[in-house]
């Protein structure tokens, strides 16, 4: 299971389950490690992890056959996937349903595409876009995310960097723009 969960959501506890239905070992890749503190990417990959984690054994999931590893974006879009797998446990199969991911690995592995559950509600970017309107965003990931985000001031964190990405202070490249 490969996201960038910023944050983790019921979605994505929803898709640990549905893997752990079909497989005996869940690895979850936590992408784009290196990036945090901005808008798209709030949360640091420890973070992220904890959250994870916290709500694996929230749902009373057997940790002893789950691996959280975050792993840094490959800047070489053709040999990411060799960089992603040569970075977590041997897998068999990668549950995907995004089209550039599925591009990206063609035949390599058996690809199986996950049943996604109110993927419009149950969607990162809709809960950051939530926090910032001190909307009901709580309700979309599970407590032990909510107590943890909560905990980290991660709701005045998203406002804030909403507020410099609306004024510029990032580029394309993702790194502060300096004068």
């Amino acid at each position: 299971m490969i996201g960038r969960f910023q944050p983790f959501h019921k979605g994505h506890l929803l898709l640990a389950k549905q893997i752990f239905g079909d497989c005996k070992e869940l690895i979850i890749a936590v992408g784009s490690a290196q990036f945090n503190y901005m808008f798209k990417e709030p949360f640091t990959a420890g973070e992220r992890i904890v959250m994870i984690h916290e709500s694996l054994m929230e749902s009373s999931f057997d940790l002893c056959r789950c691996y959280i590893i975050p792993i840094e974006n490959e800047e070489n879009n053709a040999t990411w996937f060799a960089h992603m797998r040569s970075m977590v446990p041997s897998f068999d199969v990668l549950y995907s349903g995004n089209e550039f991911v599925l591009n990206l690995i063609g035949k390599q592995i058996e690809i199986r595409s996950p049943v996604f559950i109110k993927r419009e509600k149950y969607n990162g970017s809709y809960i950051r876009e939530l926090m910032t309107k001190n909307d009901d965003w709580k309700k979309l990931v599970p407590t032990s995310v909510s107590t943890l985000i909560e905990q980290l001031r991660g709701v005045e964190r998203v406002k804030m960097l909403q507020k410099m990405q609306t004024n510029g202070f990032y580029n394309m490249r993702r790194y502060p723009v300096t004068k």
